[in-house]
């Protein structure tokens, strides 16, 4: 998309229309969302600032006054408000700590476990990987890799000469780099923004003008 087709957008939306602000949401969702999340570190929260952000942008569009500076604008929206939201939730856990939310007692924090679930299954994951190599692949990697030996050791192990078993290291470490990088492609499916989240966005900010404007309203839209 070109500045000035952004520009035009922008103005558009100024003027209330929403499917031209759809379109700058499409464009910068992922980034708002990034911006979000590298403050959070939580990908439900991300996405709820995300929303907010977009919502809280439409609103106060008509005092952005140069229509070419809206992508810094949106961003600096985004940052504060993930920034306020991570004290909100310092601010909670200082209560929950200081007793004055009661919470059942635990040895570990809930940050913590999640953390260590995360790496067993990734742990798992990979073993899962590994195994899934022939035989001939396989017992290389695991001699010299996992086990620690020299690939002469390893060699004389298998009965294989030098060459040959760093060969078959070379077929089994590249068959796992495709194998990993396929499966945290898959995991990173869990930080991408729903398929509806700027329709999510624009029924927000329908409903902030309605508020505005003193129509009746229905429900905010959530994830």
């Amino acid at each position: 998309m070109r500045r000035e087709e952004e520009i035009s957008l922008v103005r558009k939306a100024k003027e209330g229309d929403t499917a031209a602000f759809a379109v700058l949401i499409h464009r910068y969702q992922n980034l708002v969302y990034a911006t979000a999340f590298r403050i959070l570190k939580d990908t439900g929260l991300a996405e709820d600032v995300a929303q907010e952000a977009f919502v809280t942008a439409y609103r106060s569009l008509r005092d952005l006054r140069t229509e070419g500076s809206f992508p810094p604008w949106l961003r600096k929206i985004a940052r504060n408000l993930a920034l306020a939201s991570r004290k909100e939730q310092r601010r909670f856990g200082a209560l929950e700590e200081a007793g004055v939310l009661q919470s059942p007692p635990s040895d570990v924090g809930p940050e913590a476990e999640r953390e260590q679930r995360e790496i067993d299954a990734f742990g798992e994951e990979v073993r899962r990987v590994v195994s899934s190599l022939s035989d001939a692949l396989r017992f290389p990697v695991m001699l010299c890799h996992i086990d620690d030996l020299s690939t002469r050791d390893a060699a004389r192990f298998l009965g294989i000469t030098e060459g040959a078993l760093r060969k078959r290291l070379h077929d089994g470490k590249k068959k796992l780099q495709e194998r990993i990088v396929r499966m945290a492609e898959k995991s990173f499916q869990v930080y991408r923004l729903p398929p509806d989240f700027a329709k999510r966005c624009i029924c927000g900010c329908r409903r902030a003008e309605a508020v505005k404007t003193g129509k009746e309203v229905t429900g905010w839209p959530r994830r």
